[in-house]
């Protein structure tokens, strides 16, 4: 069975926001960080979304189809757009997942392959805490402090207990770390 697991960067504080992204993102970019984006990203096959992130992400990785970073790789994945409001995927083999989103994820990691990743989409994934489908949180956890902006779990996010299983330092004070759910 596939694992299905969540990717996002964020700060200390827990923000996310691409309104933000660019006092504490690229601030810390190096080779060694993005050597393990690249790598993460290879343990996919299909790339699932809500429809904000896609939005945003779209126009750029789609132009990415060539050289060493995560661009290749996300344009040969698999692309699921969960939305009930998008009209068109426009990034090559992408898909919109519009009803029953949990049976239809919980189908999609009992078919053969590599991994789920769903990137960012913190709507997407508060919509399936507590349905046993998450495996596990994978974040970059960046060393700023924001102060404002939008938190990856905002306020009145339920608890959930999460186990720490690995746990790396990059260079920057990049802290890459691995949960999974308690039950799991």
């Amino acid at each position: 069975m596939r694992k299905l697991w969540v990717k996002a960067w964020l700060t200390f504080d827990g923000v996310f926001d691409a309104n933000t992204m660019d006092y504490w993102w690229q601030n810390t970019n190096s080779q060694a960080r993005m050597d393990y984006i690249t790598e993460q990203y290879s343990q996919g096959d299909i790339y699932m979304l809500g429809r904000t992130t896609y939005e945003m992400l779209w126009p750029g990785w789609s132009q990415q189809t060539t050289g060493d970073g995560p661009g290749p790789l996300l344009n040969r994945m698999q692309k699921v757009v969960v939305s009930t409001t998008l009209t068109e995927a426009p990034w090559k083999e992408s898909t919109i997942l519009r009803e029953n989103v949990v049976e239809e994820i919980a189908r999609l990691k009992q078919q053969p392959g590599k991994d789920i990743i769903i990137d960012g989409s913190a709507t997407l994934v508060q919509s399936l805490q507590g349905t046993g489908l998450i495996d596990e949180y994978r974040f970059l956890v960046e060393p700023f402090i924001m102060g404002r902006g939008r938190r990856f779990f905002p306020e009145g996010t339920a608890m959930h207990k999460l186990r720490l299983v690995e746990s790396k330092t990059l260079d920057s004070g990049t802290l890459a770390l691995i949960y999974r759910p308690e039950n799991s």
